[in-house]
């Protein structure tokens, strides 16, 4: 059986994103990503939760992070996880949570956010993208044969009523 080694996350950068360079001349970007938790236990007490993870990017993506990646934008985090053992100042043995991220998007940036509080999703009405409708494909219609008797058209193939096809997708 195969192995994975797979995280998603979404949370919020603690950090503005550092870009450095190895002597090698490769690029990494890290910054500190926060995921929030919150749930009512069986007492009926609120609880929230944050855990900590460090996000690295290489290569390509690492330019866009360490120029883009601004402490407490909303940020989605895909990649592998790895844990590391390390003492703190007082000798106590701590672990910390990192990630070699693969894939980076952000999804809500705080300095773009309107003062009203609106979500970032687009509002019916309001600039939203609609997919054009289905343009029926052609088809290649069979020449008539002279025959004994009148020519008949092929018939169409039958499509749903709302014009789409079964395979497509209502988005």
């Amino acid at each position: 059986m195969g192995r994975l080694n797979k995280i998603m996350l979404i949370g919020n950068a603690g950090n503005d994103a550092e870009l450095r360079y190895t002597p090698s001349g490769d690029s990494v970007a890290s910054f500190s990503m926060a995921v929030n938790e919150n749930y009512t236990n069986r007492e009926g007490q609120q609880i929230d939760q944050t855990q900590w993870f460090r996000i690295s990017v290489w290569g390509r993506r690492s330019e866009f992070v360490g120029n883009n990646i601004k402490k407490g934008m909303q940020v989605y985090a895909e990649g592998r996880i790895k844990s590391n053992l390390y003492q703190d100042n007082s000798g106590e043995t701590k672990v910390s949570l990192e990630v070699n991220a693969y894939d980076i998007q952000i999804v809500q940036d705080p300095q773009s956010q309107q003062s009203d509080n609106q979500s970032n999703f687009p509002q019916p009405g309001a600039g939203t993208y609609e997919q054009p409708a289905a343009q029926p494909r052609p088809t290649a219609q069979p020449e008539p044969t002279v025959e004994s008797g009148p020519a008949t058209q092929p018939e169409s193939p039958a499509q749903p009523e709302s014009g789409k096809k079964d395979d497509e997708l209502p988005w």
